[in-house]
């Protein structure tokens, strides 16, 4: 190999290995917004409330708020157990308890329940859209989980128009997810979720 062409050589890996470092730190500090697709909200049939929210209920005040500013005229708690923690009780009765506690009609009030995932609650709220007629839905979440509720409920809903909106969260960094312990932890966590959702659903987290 003469020496020319050995250069070229060394230059093009170099080049390579540059280049995916640059794609890859533009990956990392992009990560915390290409988790959040939540947008103004727009009216729909039903606001639904995912389940697996925290103790701050951030979730349910969100979509009381809305309710109240006439986004819908349905609000569904979707969730399951919360075996695993010791608790006797379901997520979506613990949602429900908040969101009455600030004064959502409970007439305005739809459950699906018996939902242990993302997947099991778009295979729940398949059912119940299908059944009420709903065509358009806004998903109620945290910011970092908007993209795989999102693209999770479009694949089991392919004929419902989806939209995300998202409580604010003082605690949640997009721009700097891995300076705090709380962002890190949803961060890293989701993008495995995105991965083993294409993976073993096919559920792809773009388009």
């Amino acid at each position: 190999m003469s020496l020319q062409l050995c250069r070229r050589l060394l230059i093009a890996v170099a080049l390579a290995l540059l280049g995916g470092l640059l794609a890859a730190a533009l990956v990392w500090f992009n990560l915390g917004f290409f988790l959040d697709v939540s947008a103004p909200p727009a009216r729909a049939d039903a606001i639904i409330v995912m389940g697996g929210e925290g103790g701050r209920f951030m979730r349910s005040r969100h979509a009381v708020e809305l309710y109240a500013q006439g986004f819908a005229p349905t609000v569904v708690f979707s969730g399951g157990t919360l075996a695993s923690t010791g608790i006797g009780c379901t997520s979506t009765a613990l949602s429900l308890e908040a969101a009455t506690g600030l004064g959502l009609p409970a007439a305005a009030v739809r459950l699906a329940p018996e939902a242990q995932s993302t997947l099991d609650e778009a295979a729940n709220l398949r059912d119940l859209a299908a059944a009420e007629g709903w065509t358009q839905l806004l998903i109620v979440t945290d910011r970092f989980h908007t993209r795989r509720a999102r693209q999770t409920l479009a694949a089991y809903l392919p004929g419902v128009m989806l939209q995300a909106s998202a409580p604010d969260d003082p605690v949640y960094e997009a721009a700097a997810w891995w300076r705090n312990e709380r962002s890190l932890v949803f961060v890293v966590n989701e993008a495995l979720k995105l991965g083993l959702y294409w993976i073993e659903y096919g559920i792809r987290p773009v388009g």
